[in-house]
Order: C-alpha cells, then sequence, then structure tokens
C-alpha cells in the first residue's frame, strides 16, 4: 500500500517535461520580424532596376518565382508565434509551395544540360553548380527534418520554403555579379531575409525538442 502511494505521489515528478514554448521566445518572434522584410522585397529592384516581381511574367520568370515564398514563409512564422505549430493544411501547402519553387529553380538548369550549353567560365561553373548544390541539400535536409521529427508540429513546411527559397537567392547574386552590376536595395533585403532563414533553418535541425507528456 505504501508502495504504491508513494508511487502514485512521484508520478508528477517522473513524468516528461513539456516541451518549451520556444514559439513565443524572443528569438522566434525576432525571425518572424527580420522574416516580413522578404515580402517587400519582391517589389524592389535587385540588380539593373530589374525586380521579381516584373519578370514574374516574362522569360526571366523562373528567376522571379521563388521571391514569392516569403509571403507563406511569414505568414507561417507569424502562426507559428501566435500557437506553436501549424495546422494540416497549412503544412501540407507549405511543402507544396517549398516542392513547386525547387522545381522552379531547378528547371533552370535542365535546359543548358539538355542542349550541352555547359558552363565555360571559373564564375560560369560557380552560378551553375553552387546553386545546384543548394537546391540539393536542401531538398535532402528538408526530408531528413521532416522524416526524422527534429522539425514537429509543421515546424518541417517552413523549413522546407525556407531552404527552397534559398538556391535562387544564390543564383541571381552570382547572376548579377557575371554581369558586373551593383547589388540594389531589394537585393540587400532579400540576402538579410536568406540570413534570417538561415539562422531559423539551423536552429530548428540542432535543437532537439523536449519530450511531451504521454
Amino acid at each position: 500500500m505504501t508502495t504504491t502511494a508513494t508511487a502514485t505521489a512521484a508520478a508528477p515528478f517522473l513524468a516528461p517535461l513539456p516541451a518549451p514554448r520556444r514559439h513565443r521566445s524572443a528569438f522566434s518572434i525576432g525571425i518572424a520580424v527580420v522574416a516580413f522584410a522578404g515580402v517587400p522585397a519582391i517589389w524592389l529592384p535587385f540588380a539593373y532596376g530589374i525586380t521579381p516581381a516584373s519578370v514574374l511574367f516574362n522569360d526571366e520568370w523562373q528567376l522571379g518565382w521563388p521571391y514569392l515564398l516569403a509571403v507563406p514563409i511569414a505568414a507561417a512564422l507569424v502562426r507559428w508565434v501566435a500557437s506553436g505549430r501549424l495546422s494540416n493544411a497549412e503544412r501540407w501547402s507549405g511543402r507544396l509551395f517549398a516542392a513547386g519553387a525547387a522545381c522552379v529553380t531547378g528547371s533552370q538548369f535542365v535546359a543548358p544540360i539538355f542542349h550541352g550549353n555547359w558552363p565555360s567560365g571559373a564564375g560560369d561553373w560557380m552560378g551553375f553548380f553552387v546553386p545546384l548544390a543548394l537546391l540539393a541539400g536542401g531538398a535532402a535536409l528538408a526530408l531528413w527534418a521532416m522524416r526524422s521529427g527534429r522539425a514537429p508540429d509543421g515546424l518541417d513546411a517552413m523549413v522546407m520554403m525556407e531552404a527552397a527559397y534559398l538556391p535562387n537567392v544564390v543564383l541571381c547574386v552570382l547572376m548579377a555579379g557575371s554581369w558586373d552590376q551593383p547589388l540594389q536595395s531589394g537585393a540587400y533585403v532579400v540576402l538579410l531575409t536568406s540570413v534570417a532563414y538561415v539562422i531559423h533553418l539551423l536552429a530548428a535541425l540542432v535543437t532537439r525538442p523536449a519530450p511531451r507528456p504521454a
């Protein structure tokens, strides 16, 4: 009888602790605030007076559409700060947005390979392989996050969108450098947003969630 009573009294102390309310931490709020800068950057000049919005419906549309991910990423981060989780619909929407943006960025490498238009110089090779490596690495990282449970409650959808956003930014920066064009205000805002994404992505992957009650 005494043993049973002791075990019952100790049960609350032996139970797994709930996960901390990290979604309302100063870090999460700061990332959400900085991430909002990516939304107006869609209409700011990146280089040579070109904005992501200005190429959405012309021959360079593949460079513009991935920047639209800034909108659902910002919305997801606000939702995360407010509730600490995304709904199933929000999770799958984020995953689909990420997959779509990754396909758009990846398609820019298909035509040159198919037509045998391989890079000719060191700069061209860098502009070819670096974004492609980031795209492949981001896809592998996002899948690992989803399958390993390291990014629970819909955090994996945000990781996927952030990972899909970054390769296109690197591609555009390298292209602007190859044109000998200085980066403009939109590029610096995008780079600031990208840094916030990288920090958030890494923090999500290296921080192990605390165990939740059974």
